[in-house]
């Protein structure tokens, strides 16, 4: 009978946990217009407020589906349409979780496996975070406007080539004041600005490669890597070209054995129309073969078009994008 005790104890130890939420875990509050409640459960106190303020996201994104279902389905600001298909267009609105401030928690409660809490944010301050944050992307695209009159357009252009999280940012929260039938107003149009001024800028783009005599071939693998960018080269000099990249490269042969040995020592640098060095990168690339120097030649010429590949363009010309 003992050794039997020992064996379920630990069965009724387990099943005399406390596994029960609390009651006020499934009420609904909806005294108070003003505020938005919810509730979250996890594994430890912090995954559950996590939770909750998840679920207070997921009641916004609630609204927005509302007020497009009943509503006309898009409104026009600033000469753009916004439309809650344009919102899913642009962000998994379900993904999409503001970090929301101002957040108070009620009521928190653990039992054997969770953790319980009770969340609330006013609607006010939900707005009032919304317009702010609006406010500072149209700040921030301003000044990237700004930057432009003192930049290397090229330069510019990275910076400001790739809008989708600001665009993102700009129609959740856009699409929310618009659920809660709050004005932004109209104070964002320096992002629209600004995605169409970066359009200008690509098409305005013609880089002339200008090859060491020995690397026509580099040259045209090179020139290449910028077709998927959607970026214009050329061979020859036009008033159109924006900038020069020239190709000064220095080919090592030596033998090892049976062994033709070709080292490419390529240093790339980017310039301006007035000369002015923008960046420069070397590239060492090495070829071998056992028939001959055109041979070990060609490799190094293709070991060069594959270190391009694996750095990708901008950074084997020595320019850091932002992350």
């Amino acid at each position: 009978m003992k050794k039997l005790s020992l064996i379920l104890l630990p069965f009724l130890m387990v099943g005399c946990k406390s596994t029960t939420p609390p009651d006020w875990y499934f009420s609904e509050e909806t005294n108070n217009p003003s505020y938005i409640y919810a509730v979250g459960e996890g594994r430890s106190l912090s995954l559950a407020k996590k939770n909750a303020v998840g679920q207070i996201n997921e009641q916004l994104w609630t609204q927005v589906d509302s007020s497009f279902t009943q509503h006309d389905q898009f409104r026009e600001i600033n000469n753009s349409s916004l439309s809650y298909q344009n919102v899913q267009n642009t962000v998994n609105a379900k993904s999409a979780q503001l970090t929301l401030t101002g957040t108070e928690y009620l009521k928190t409660d653990k039992n054997d496996i969770a953790y319980y809490v009770q969340a609330r944010i006013k609607r006010d301050n939900v707005e009032s975070q919304l317009k702010s944050e609006l406010a500072q992307i149209n700040n921030d695209a301003k000044a990237s406007l700004i930057k432009l009159t003192h930049q290397d357009k090229l330069l510019w252009w990275l910076e400001n080539s790739d809008l989708s999280g600001e665009l993102s940012d700009y129609y959740v929260r856009k699409g929310i004041l618009s659920s809660m039938e709050s004005d932004a107003g109209s104070s964002n149009s320096h992002l629209f600005d600004l995605i169409k001024q970066s359009d200008k800028i690509k098409s305005e783009l013609l880089i002339l490669i200008k090859p060491d005599s020995q690397d026509k071939k580099s040259a045209t693998f090179l020139s290449e890597k910028f077709s998927p960018l959607g970026i214009s080269t050329t061979q020859r000099w036009s008033r159109a070209v924006s900038h020069v990249l020239v190709m000064d490269s220095e080919y090592r042969k030596s033998r090892v054995g049976d062994a033709f040995i070709t080292t490419k020592i390529t240093n790339l640098s980017l310039k301006d129309t007035s000369g002015i060095t923008i960046s420069s990168y070397e590239i060492i690339a090495t070829g071998n073969s056992v028939s001959n120097f055109n041979l070990s030649h060609e490799g190094a010429e293709r070991h060069f078009s594959q270190q391009i590949d694996e750095m990708g363009v901008w950074s084997s010309l020595g320019i850091q994008q932002k992350q």
